[in-house]
Formats: structure tokens, sequence, C-alpha cells
């Protein structure tokens, strides 16, 4: 399989569209990790030496988790990070290999693409609520709630972009493929 010719058209510009904002997605979740890190490093230091507990501390790093696990899902995916049965997949002929990831992609979609659309609507109705956090910081849970539906609909694209890879006969993980992770 081969990447297209620069410039192949619109669906070539479609698909580094997707990858590009999958890439944003990872940037968000590498931010989001840092953060975390942060903010557990503070609390741990807050309680153990002065006795202090920040109370948005775990109403904020429950936020951050859900960034650092949905937000570059979308990008490990295009990376080739996920997990996969690579076993299976060698085993059999490139053709067979192809047809069995195709399946994959497409239920993958169907399932997600279902809770995309189901965070969608919860995400929508949240703001029409005006819903809060129950912890002190209130906050607008429509915040958190974003992000969660941004990375799921980012792995969803990136899914739809897999499928459109294998069906044009293109290569689906991109060259610089992460090392030693995501293919047992």
């Amino acid at each position: 399989m081969t990447e297209p010719a620069s410039g192949r058209g619109p669906l070539d510009l479609l698909l580094r569209a997707v990858d590009g904002a999958c890439t944003i997605g990872a940037w968000v979740a590498g931010i989001a990790a840092a953060l975390l890190a942060l903010i557990l490093i503070t609390e741990v230091i807050a309680t153990s030496f002065f006795a202090w507990s920040q109370p948005w501390a775990v109403e904020y790093a429950i936020y951050l988790q859900c960034m650092v696990l949905f937000c570059g899902a979308g990008w490990t995916l295009r990376q080739g990070g996920h997990i996969r049965v690579a076993i299976l997949l060698q085993a059999l002929p490139a053709p067979a290999a192809r047809l069995l990831d195709m399946a994959g992609c497409t239920f993958a979609i169907g399932v997600l693409g279902y809770a995309c659309w189901a965070l969608w609507q919860q995400w929508l109705r949240t703001i029409d609520f005006g819903s809060t956090s129950f912890y002190p910081m209130a906050t607008p849970l429509w915040i958190p709630q974003g992000f969660l539906t941004l990375g799921v609909t980012l792995l969803v694209l990136a899914f739809v972009a897999r499928l459109v890879r294998l069906l044009l006969g293109q290569d689906v993980e991109a060259k610089a493929a992460l090392s030693g992770g995501g293919v047992e």
C-alpha cells in the first residue's frame, strides 16, 4: 500500500484534515496529562506536608483524565497504537487481513458513531439546562462534556479515515508509527 500523491483531490484534503484534527486532539491530551500530573503532585505535597487538600483537585483531575483518555485516541489510531490482534492479522493473507480490518473499522464506526451521537445530544442538553457539577467549584458541565464529545468524535473520524484509506488501498498508519506498542 502506498500513500496518495500530494494534492490528489478533495478526499486527500479531507483525510489530511482529519489527521490534523486528531493531532490537535493529541496535543490537548498531552497538555491535559501534564496538568493532571501537576495537580496530583501538588495535591500530594499539600496533603502530606501541610494537611491541606485542594477542594477542586479531585474534580479537575477527573476531567483531565477523561481528556487524556479520549482526546488523543484518534491520533493514536492513526499511529498504529491501538490494541489489535496482530498475530491474527499477520497469519492471514493480505487481502483477508485488509477485509478483517475493514470489518473492524465498520463495527467501531457503528458503536462509536452511536456513542458520539448520544454524547452530542447530552452535551446540548447540558448547555440547555445549564448543568453544573456537584463539586465545590460548580463547573459548568458542558466544558468537560465538550472535551469528551470532541475526543469520541475525533476517534469516529479517525476510524472513518482509516476505512476510506483501506478502501483506497492506502497506508492506514502514519509513517512515523509508534514503536513497540499497540500491535500485539
